[in-house]
């Protein structure tokens, strides 16, 4: 079974949409590295415009290359309610004084839904990376 995650990348044009099926939770420790939301984000740092230039179209790209291994895992996806696409978590990413800033929202498709009333957290990228990081530690 795949934690399937929505992106929802943000600016003043409006929203794009991306889907990836699997590792969708925020963060985890693995043997071979780290993973999980808040890690697919930061990997795509590398692949966009440096902070604080941030076009969701293009992060959204960036996104996609730095995290797409095999056929089908990530894409793009044209809906009005992108956390309605099988996905158990979402996140809604924009760029606010110059730092990736991130919400997310635990999401249950199997049935009707309102995400917006189950945040999980949200905060800058640096931070809510810094916490989980530091929370596994310990754990």
């Amino acid at each position: 079974m795949s934690t399937r995650a929505c992106y929802t990348f943000s600016d003043q044009s409006g929203d794009v949409h991306v889907y990836k099926h699997h590792d969708g939770y925020p963060y985890c420790k693995f043997p071979q590295g780290e993973g999980g939301g808040l890690v697919w984000i930061n990997d795509a740092k590398k692949f966009a415009w440096p902070l604080p230039r941030f076009e969701a179209d293009e992060f959204s790209a960036a996104f996609v290359v730095a995290n797409k291994s095999v056929n089908g895992d990530v894409r793009l996806i044209n809906t009005p309610d992108p956390w309605d696409f099988s996905s158990e978590y979402w996140y809604k990413v924009s760029c606010v004084d110059g730092e990736l800033f991130v919400a997310i929202f635990s999401v249950d498709w199997r049935e009707p839904k309102n995400p917006s009333s189950k945040l999980v957290m949200e905060g800058t990228l640096g931070v809510l990376l810094g916490q989980q990081r530091a929370r596994k530690a310990v754990a």
